[in-house]
């Protein structure tokens, strides 16, 4: 069997242990051909990297999204041959095994006559230590194998190389928040199926913490993200193709998190002013990166 697989992660200030040992896992699976690191970070970590084989590293020199950094990847490893190409975050504990079972999972659901775009493993949350479903869109259980579902996390993302020459790239100028899904949604559109396959599991941090209000619990990530998450809630919610249940939690979760990020926390004036600056320029149907 020959490698099919390229893995592409994308970096940004990484942990430099854990994202050796991720490589080393990755790269001990039969499946991979190749690991390739675009570093979104504006200084070089990586410099002790280069004894490892089967490993390029693509540093950009400043953050450039992660919709870019994933493209730049993607369109590296169309020109190596390979059947799939699989995407991972730097905070993701990756096993060897966990490639192996999304491409057999992959080829058994295009076995079974499902025209595929993309799989992903269960996601499981190290920060509230349980395997993550989602609460509002359902699954559909096909085996106890296999669930399609509307959309999937970035992290550990198995794509069908050619299924980029019908749906697309990711989209840049949505620069991070909602990169992952407006993918998955598109190919939707066009006929494609999304998998979870369920004995693939994925540790991941979901955010960088948690908080707890009236016994609901919710993410907390950096106060820039917020702009980001306020301005392309606005921007998706214009799409025809965007799910409309996904368009209803969104808006009332972005009422939740003003209610929450303005008020209760030390550094609540600027979330404060990147929420009211990412509604505003969501209405104004500006993207890019934030100047």
């Amino acid at each position: 069997m020959n490698p099919n697989v390229s893995a592409i992660i994308i970096a940004y200030n990484p942990n430099v242990g854990v994202l050796r040992n991720n490589i080393l896992n990755i790269l001990q699976s039969p499946f991979v051909k190749e690991v390739i690191v675009v570093d979104n970070s504006s200084t070089s970590q990586l410099d002790n990297f280069y004894d490892v084989e089967r490993l390029t590293i693509i540093s950009l020199g400043e953050n450039k999204g992660i919709a870019a950094a994933q493209n730049i990847g993607l369109r590296y490893v169309k020109e190596s041959n390979v059947d799939f190409a699989i995407l991972f975050d730097q905070d993701s504990d990756i096993e060897e095994s966990l490639i192996g079972k999304l491409v057999h999972g992959f080829n058994e659901l295009t076995v079974s006559g499902y025209k595929m775009a993309a799989v992903g493993p269960r996601p499981y949350d190290l920060f509230e230590q349980k395997n993550m479903t989602p609460l509002i869109q359902r699954e559909k259980k096909i085996t106890d194998k296999w669930s399609f579902t509307k959309q999937i996390i970035a992290s550990g993302k198995l794509i069908d190389i050619n299924a980029l020459d019908i749906v697309g790239m990711m989209e840049e100028d949505l620069f991070i928040d909602g990169v992952d899904h407006e993918w998955c949604w598109r190919a939707g559109k066009l006929g494609y199926k999304i998998a979870i396959i369920d004995d693939a599991v994925m540790a991941h941090r979901l955010g960088d913490a948690r908080g707890k209000f009236i016994g609901v619990t919710y993410k907390i990530g950096s106060p820039i993200r917020l702009y980001y998450q306020f301005r392309n809630v606005i921007i998706l919610c214009r799409r025809s193709y965007v799910p409309f249940y996904w368009k209803i939690r969104c808006l009332i979760g972005i009422v939740f998190r003003f209610s929450i990020f303005s008020a209760f926390r030390d550094d609540s004036a600027e979330r404060r002013n990147y929420m009211i600056k990412g509604f505003v320029d969501g209405l104004k149907n500006k993207k890019g990166i934030i100047r």
